[in-house]
Order: structure tokens, then C-alpha cells, then sequence
């Protein structure tokens, strides 16, 4: 009984019912308008991979040559937390993570001039 005079009421107030979903309708057209366009904040990583390859060295051969220099030239870069390696023949793959806080534009410039330092005493013929 209850939800039949819950419609008869609802029935009567037609125009209440109209007005308050027109009212709630335009609400929200308003409110999609004015929301942020970018709802998610900017993310930025604090990591940065370096890989090197075009080399015919085993990987013992690329570990010596090849990773220990760049990891040496590295690890003195300012924020550096860790230095984390791996060496296959022919490439390597050098993952850099930074301190949280750090400003990764000036840290991915630091690593490239430390890595354009060392670039003398690798293997020649590498595409870094």
C-alpha cells in the first residue's frame, strides 16, 4: 500500500518531478563543464634505463667493457639511490632509480654528460 501511495503522490507532483530532473540534468552538464580536464596529477618516474647495443662481445666480455665503465660514471650522479645492471651478448641494459624528490630533467641531463664522458673508453660502434 505504501509504495502505491508513494506513486499516486508522485503522480499528482508531475510537474515537481519534471522540474527537479531538468534542475539535476542541467546540474550536471554544468558540472562536467567546469571539472578539471586533467582529473589524474602528472606523474614523473624517477628512473632512467640506458641501453647499449651493437656490440659482438659475450656478455662477460660486455659486463668489463661495457656496463662496469657506465655503471662507475653513474653512480656519482647526485640523487642515484640505485644502480641495477644486466649483460647479454652484444647489449646492455643499465636501470637508474633516483630519490623520490629529485628533478629528473636536470638527472637525465647529468646521466647523459656522465655517460658522453665515458663513451671514449667503450667499444666503438655502439648505440647508446
Amino acid at each position: 500500500m505504501a509504495k502505491r501511495s508513494l506513486f499516486m503522490l508522485l503522480a499528482e507532483q508531475r510537474r515537481f518531478v519534471y522540474m527537479a530532473t531538468v534542475c539535476l540534468t542541467a546540474g550536471g552538464v554544468w558540472a562536467a563543464f567546469r571539472l578539471p580536464s586533467a582529473i589524474y596529477p602528472e606523474l614523473t618516474f624517477s628512473r632512467v634505463t640506458i641501453v647499449v647495443q651493437g656490440s659482438s662481445l659475450g656478455a662477460r666480455q660486455v659486463l668489463f667493457s661495457i656496463t662496469r665503465p657506465i655503471e662507475e660514471a653513474i653512480s656519482i650522479v647526485p640523487g642515484v639511490i640505485r644502480v641495477q645492471s644486466r649483460s647479454i651478448r652484444g647489449s646492455s641494459e643499465t636501470n637508474i632509480t633516483f630519490a623520490p624528490k629529485t628533478d629528473m630533467v636536470f638527472a637525465l641531463q647529468q646521466v647523459q654528460a656522465r655517460v658522453n664522458q665515458v663513451r671514449n673508453d667503450l667499444p666503438p660502434n655502439l648505440d647508446i
